[in-house]
């Protein structure tokens, strides 16, 4: 599956969901990478295309896509615009999907999925699963031992990009990125606040013998380590309400 986004966050967005859901993404910054595999590129189920934000350059995009892959091959869109101008000013062919500016992981994910059942693409279910944890996007929930735990929409995020770079030190400033959609405020001390839920909720502290440990790294960041073999704390459900977002939204071509 061909991924062609010039916005990181959604380009790993689509990266992590089509793993999650079983396939091989081939993952492009712009088309001008893309162009010269043209005779070599393998056949392939779609293709996601992030959408620019110049409209000047929006229909060199679509058109330079579509004749790179095999004719016939559905398209997902990306649109950081208005999602109801999208369909006609991309020209959508029968079977293209436009997923209206998605916000985070669980958006794209959901709507990916969505697209994938309309072209019976068949979806793996293992792909958000590490050790006993096991991420739900469509719920923005992670089940752990039998037990759901539901998860505000930042904190679901920042777990998923935790858990996606275990053993590795995240810097702050790659995390507010990274959750720049779903972020509450510019300032403030969120990020702490949201590491410090996820402790909790998920028995990530940092006690001596735990084999999940979300540490804070002096000048660094953040980092979540996995040591095996030792036991998991157990994380807690908080009864506080979760605020509600609005989910994602999608038009058919």
């Amino acid at each position: 599956m061909v991924v062609i986004d010039p916005v990181l966050r959604s380009r790993e967005h689509l990266r992590r969901a089509i793993r999650a859901l079983g396939h091989a993404p081939l993952v492009f910054n712009d088309i001008e990478e893309l162009l010269p595999l043209r005779e070599g590129l393998p056949r392939c189920a779609a293709v996601c295309l992030g959408l620019p934000h110049y409209p000047a350059d929006l229909q060199a995009w679509v058109r330079a896509a579509r004749n790179v892959v095999t004719s016939g091959v559905p398209m997902l869109f990306l649109t950081r615009e208005n999602p109801l101008k999208a369909p006609g000013s991309l020209r959508c062919a029968e079977g293209d999907l436009v997923l209206a500016a998605p916000t985070c992981f669980a958006d794209v994910h959901n709507g990916l999925q969505a697209f994938f059942t309309q072209h019976a693409i068949p979806c793996g279910s293992t792909g958000l699963a590490w050790g006993g944890y096991r991420f739900v996007p469509s719920r923005e929930s992670v089940v752990f031992d039998d037990i759901e735990i539901h998860l505000r929409p930042l904190d679901f995020e920042l777990a998923l990009e935790f858990f996606h770079n275990t053993n590795r030190v995240l810097s702050r400033d790659w995390l507010r990125s990274m959750a720049a959609g779903v972020v509450p405020e510019a300032g403030g001390r969120w990020l702490d606040a949201s590491v410090a839920r996820l402790r909790t909720q998920l028995g990530l502290a940092t006690f001596e013998g735990c084999e999940w440990q979300l540490s804070s790294i002096r000048y660094g960041g953040f980092k979540l380590s996995r040591t095996h073999g030792r036991k998991t704390a157990q994380p807690v459900a908080m009864p506080e309400s979760m605020p509600q977002r609005e989910p994602y939204s999608a038009l058919s071509g």
